[in-house]
């Protein structure tokens, strides 16, 4: 509930995600390592399934850190070193971000730099070039990473040190029909065919490969009939990217045929993703997502992950949860310690809630030549780049 909403906010990510590091980071205090890095990925794989894969870094830090930050709690492991380990993994995280960044949304360091020069110029301060631009990203994420790193080791310790006895809750009733997807497609080739879209996609800005995926999307959207609920969120976050993309670009300088087509292939990375959730559906993504992981079962959590997706409930359990912690943060005064135990307390309620294996049964997945078929057709824009070639 905390990631899938960490996902959905337009702001305080960070802040909304603290609980589900929370309960991840007691998870691997009480039961290990491994098992916490298990909860870790089923999370993460639930908000995708639920979601889709659009978003998905407000909640990556907290994934990636809370286990292992529970695992040196329970070792008795001083603070500083905590903190050290967390801002280490944030950093390489913020790295891998802003290059992608760089050089998939924005076109290139030349566009970073360019847009950086016409918005910082005029100051005077600030370094000016390629070289500036790395410099003052690279001390706003550090400082980034060393704040976020504090701020979330202080509070785990806080929770784990006066963790609350867990009270069940009682399961809501399921709603059969909550989950939706499309009923003419395997939800493993709409997968595999989005996967293809994604590579063509990031391979360039040529005009006949974007051409090419976004005639592919468009018959694919018609002949998939997929649930309509994933594409508000969809729509808004394409036309954010888009917006970016073109600002910068033309900021930067950039001749206009270039921005659009950085533009485009923004805003159809978005869309393919939109797809990918609506076609799928939450339950055929969790069924596609169960397999992979019985398939590399043999490492490390794969099999602890596995155990944990089969019992995740996307529907009424998460609008339950969203509703107590609501009634409980409702009348507090704004004193962040009393927040913060307040949401201790109801991270402990919900897990001590939770029976896996009480999610809906597995979908049952059947491939058939038009599933074949999507994933070919998926593969016919990279003619456009045999043809250059």
């Amino acid at each position: 509930m905390s990631f899938l909403a960490a996902r959905a906010a337009p702001s305080a990510q960070f802040w909304i995600a603290l609980a589900g590091g929370t309960a991840l980071a007691r998870g691997a205090a009480r039961d290990g390592l491994r098992a916490g890095y298990g909860a870790s990925l089923a999370a993460m794989l639930q908000t995708v399934a639920v979601m889709g894969p659009a978003r998905i870094n407000a909640p990556l830090t907290q994934a990636m850190t809370a286990p292992l930050l529970g695992h040196l709690h329970r070792r008795g492991t001083p603070a500083g070193l905590q903190m050290l380990a967390c801002f280490a993994i944030r950093l390489a995280h913020y790295a891998v971000v802003t290059a992608a960044l760089i050089w998939i949304i924005l076109g290139g360091l030349d566009a970073y730099a360019g847009s950086y020069d016409a918005i910082t110029g005029w100051l005077g301060i600030f370094p000016a070039g390629k070289r500036g631009a790395l410099i003052v990203t690279a001390v706003v994420n550090t400082g980034w990473a060393v704040f976020f790193s504090v701020v979330q080791v202080l509070l785990y310790r806080r929770a784990l040190r006066g963790w609350p006895a867990a009270v069940a809750l009682a399961s809501p009733e399921r709603d059969a029909g909550a989950e939706r997807g499309s009923a003419r497609f395997d939800p493993r080739a709409i997968t595999l065919a989005a996967a293809l879209a994604f590579a063509l996609l990031l391979s360039g800005t040529d005009w006949p490969v974007l051409g090419g995926v976004a005639a592919w999307l468009a018959l694919a959207w018609v002949v998939s009939r997929p649930d309509p609920e994933a594409v508000p969120l969809g729509l808004a976050l394409a036309g954010l990217l888009t917006f970016g993309a073109l600002a910068t670009s033309l900021i930067a300088g950039i001749a206009l045929e270039e921005a659009l087509s950085r533009g485009a292939r923004a805003a159809l990375l978005v869309l393919v993703a939109t797809w990918l959730r609506a076609a799928a559906g939450p339950a055929g993504l969790r069924e596609t997502f169960r397999r992979a992981l019985w398939r590399v079962r043999r490492l490390p959590p794969a099999r602890e992950a596995s155990g944990v997706l089969d019992g995740l409930d996307s529907g009424p359990r998460l609008v339950a949860a969203g509703r107590a912690l609501v009634g409980a943060l409702t009348p507090l005064p704004s004193q962040p310690l009393e927040i913060a135990d307040t949401v201790t307390r109801w991270v402990a309620a919900e897990s001590g809630g939770f029976r896996s294996g009480e999610a809906a049964p597995r979908v049952r997945l059947s491939a058939a030549p038009r599933d074949g078929l999507l994933v070919a057709l998926a593969l016919a824009p990279a003619l456009a780049l045999l043809a250059q070639g």
